[in-house]
């Protein structure tokens, strides 16, 4: 990669993308001795490219800025340690990608030996698990408590739920471990809430949607290629206007 401004000039490599791409890929760019963010990231529902979030629109203010923003060392950790399997002390992905020694400690020892057993989060009580998807998917808000982008991070906000506080709903509960949510399939989640509520009849509001997730799991836009489902399970409440 090559940024001028001017008679300024900064180069760096893309090393490393980050992603699966169902919401987008961001870069990784070597930058000298250092690593950055690439200001630019691929949008997968706007199939395009933009600026990377949480980075300024427009002008840049140098060929440096242009190619992305600086990671210290924390900020790397952090990143490759839930977007690689293994990194060395220099912070270089040496298994990259998730393989199932990431999620299941153990698995190098039990392929050598059967009578050796990997860890299995799917046999964790529901808060455990939780938090062991946590590792990745955040329990603790890298920012302000009221930050709007917190949606992002599940467990976070599924332990804010008076289900979660019934200490039967676990990650595993709504989504298989080895495969990627149903996203299109609110029938599939409905189910899942029913088989807890099923005590009590599942209600059809005011707006006739019958739908669980919709109504107390609301999907949240973040921005215009990004979109989460809240998990934070609550209340949805109608407002009505009397016009007189």
């Amino acid at each position: 990669m090559i940024a001028i401004k001017g008679d300024q000039r900064a180069e760096g490599v893309i090393e490393w993308v980050m992603g699966a791409g169902v919401q987008g890929q961001t870069p990784l760019v070597r930058i000298g001795a250092g690593v950055a963010e690439s200001r630019v990231s691929y949008f997968t529902r706007l199939q395009q490219y933009g600026v990377t979030i949480g980075q300024k629109p427009g002008a840049s203010t140098s060929p440096e800025a242009a190619l992305g923003l600086h990671q210290n060392q924390t900020n790397q950790k952090s990143c490759l340690n839930c977007h690689a399997t293994a990194i060395t002390e220099d912070l270089d992905p040496v298994v990259p990608g998730i393989q199932c020694v990431r999620c299941h400690p153990g698995a190098n020892e039990h392929a050598a030996d059967p009578r050796q057993r990997p860890l299995n989060p799917g046999k964790l009580n529901a808060e455990a698990q939780v938090r062991f998807c946590g590792n990745c998917h955040r329990v603790v808000s890298p920012g302000q408590e009221t930050d709007p982008d917190n949606v992002r991070f599940q467990p976070l906000r599924l332990m804010k739920s008076r289900c979660f506080e019934s200490a039967n709903l676990g990650c595993l509960t709504c989504h298989g471990a080895h495969q990627d949510a149903r996203r299109s399939d609110a029938a599939y989640y409905n189910d899942k809430c029913l088989s807890c509520h099923a005590a009590n009849p599942a209600h059809v509001d005011a707006r006739q949607k019958g739908n669980c997730i919709e109504c107390h799991m609301a999907r949240v836009s973040l921005h215009p290629a990004l979109s989460f489902t809240d998990h934070f399970i609550r209340k949805s409440r109608i407002i009505t206007r009397h016009i007189k």
